[in-house]
């Protein structure tokens, strides 16, 4: 046969199967190189280069308010009640310098203080001692966290207000009277409300406790030793101003959580979904009402990982640790109840969708009892028709039965990982840049050994070239 009949005898799938394979007349052939020895690195030594400029080169970071509670909009700050917030500036910047400050300002009037209850005439010992002194080391820590959880808990409240509602039919007006209550001036009250019983802890245990600066300094502390253990300097009362208003900004963070979630149950008691029940299941249209609870349990997660070192290092009494445990409990029940307001939401909605899967299902094998056995195409088409019709009906209805009993179950994990998201970006950036430490030291390692050693000189083309078996032949007698 020759080349022109084997030309026209080729079929369509022939030609489309031989240029899908990059076997056309325009793909010229590349023809191997022999010349070069050994296997090409080339492509190896480019993934490695892509995989190091992906680790460390320095990307542009994606804007996520929903995913990251240190977003630099959480940091400006929002038109509220809350007293302190109104004081302390708005922007990043502008913020940390302000609470860096009073920290330390803090932390110098403690220090002055004690210096003029013990003296000015060993100034450096006495200061060295200060500085020794484990309360007054985390103190200003302490202080600067609740600075910090203090404005990203009003951020992530504030700002993700509106988008928390997003896929209800609720209207812009209301949503802003809903605001106003959850953020107005009653803020002030019910924050002090639920700082009040800590409070009155600090002050009784500050007026009656015969052991009080036993526990706060430290029974082996040398301080004690210089003071008059039963009266209260201007120290101690520095240090119970600090602590009321450290509690008062906890007592914020409890109003906001819980606050938050009636405002939730509220709204979705008076109005429904946009969208019928399983697209709002499928979907996932409720997953706005979750967000905040999860930023929420991140900066729970972060206040307590710094509150428990403080009361580990400081050895504090049971008011702390009654604290930490109650703003856990108040995280869950604040997820608790957005939970059950979602799912009591979607009951009704769900049960009635259910119940018409059922009619439907019903009525569809209700006719196929009917129908007779009649031969012919058609009949059998409607018969599959009807069979199909069941066979939907059957999977909606465990689609939806599973969907409305798995609600929440993804949400209370996306609130678990968002809780350890801080620790685990830190932990990524330990690991991520230890590596890159690691990797340069061994680099330089292996240079400067190298480096050291002097390159063998290979032997001249004339020089004999060493015998071991023909000396140890000439040894022999």
């Amino acid at each position: 046969m020759t080349n022109s009949d084997a030309d026209h005898t080729e079929t369509r799938e022939t030609r489309w199967l031989r240029e899908s394979k990059g076997e056309g007349d325009s793909a010229p052939k590349t023809p191997p190189d022999n010349d070069k020895p050994g296997k090409d690195t080339a492509p190896v030594m480019r993934a490695g280069i892509k995989l190091v400029e992906t680790a460390f080169a320095g990307k542009k970071r994606v804007d996520d308010p929903d995913t990251d509670i240190f977003d630099a909009s959480n940091f400006q700050q929002v038109r509220n009640s809350w007293w302190l917030d109104r004081l302390l500036p708005s922007g990043v910047k502008n913020y940390f310098i302000t609470a860096f400050f009073v920290c330390n300002t803090v932390w110098l009037i403690g220090l002055g203080l004690r210096l003029s209850v013990l003296g000015f005439d060993n100034v450096g010992h006495e200061a060295w001692e200060f500085v020794k002194d484990r309360q007054w080391q985390m103190q200003p820590l302490l202080l600067l966290v609740h600075f910090v959880c203090l404005r990203l808990f009003n951020g992530i409240y504030s700002r993700n207000f509106d988008r928390a509602f997003t896929h209800l039919d609720i209207r812009k007006p209301e949503l802003d009277h809903y605001k106003r209550w959850f953020l107005g001036q009653r803020v002030n009250l019910l924050a002090f409300a639920m700082a009040l019983p800590f409070i009155v802890w600090e002050v009784v245990e500050f007026a009656t406790a015969a052991d009080f600066y036993q526990t706060i300094f430290g029974a082996d502390s040398p301080y004690l030793g210089k003071i008059d253990l039963a009266a209260r300097n201007a120290e101690a009362g520095v240090l119970l101003t600090l602590w009321i208003f450290e509690w008062m900004m906890y007592g914020y963070y409890c109003y906001l959580m819980i606050s938050g979630a009636l405002v939730v149950r509220s709204v979705l008691k008076k109005h429904d979904f946009n969208e019928s029940v399983d697209l709002v299941l499928t979907e996932r249209h409720y997953r706005p009402l979750f967000n905040v609870s999860a930023q929420a349990g991140s900066l729970v997660l972060l206040y307590g990982l710094i509150h428990g070192a403080y009361m580990f290092y400081t050895k504090s009494t049971w008011n702390d640790a009654a604290g930490m445990i109650l703003l856990v409990v108040l995280l869950g029940i604040a997820f608790s109840m957005t939970w059950g307001a979602v799912r009591g939401e979607l009951k009704g909605n769900v049960l009635a969708a259910l119940e018409e899967l059922e009619k439907s299902y019903r009525a569809a094998r209700t006719k196929l009892a009917t129908m007779h056995d009649v031969p012919g195409i058609e009949d059998d088409i409607q018969r599959i028709q009807v069979q199909l019709k069941m066979q939907l009906a059957l999977q909606q209805l465990d689609y939806l039965q599973t969907k409305y009993e798995s609600l929440g179950r993804k949400e209370f994990l996306g609130l678990v990982f968002k809780m350890l998201a801080p620790v685990g970006s830190v932990l990524a950036r330990i690991i991520r840049w230890g590596s890159l430490l690691a990797a340069i030291g061994l680099g330089g390692a292996a240079a400067i050994g190298g480096g050291s050693e002097k390159p063998e000189k290979p032997p001249a083309v004339n020089e004999a070239q060493p015998n071991p078996g023909a000396n140890a032949a000439g040894n022999n007698p």
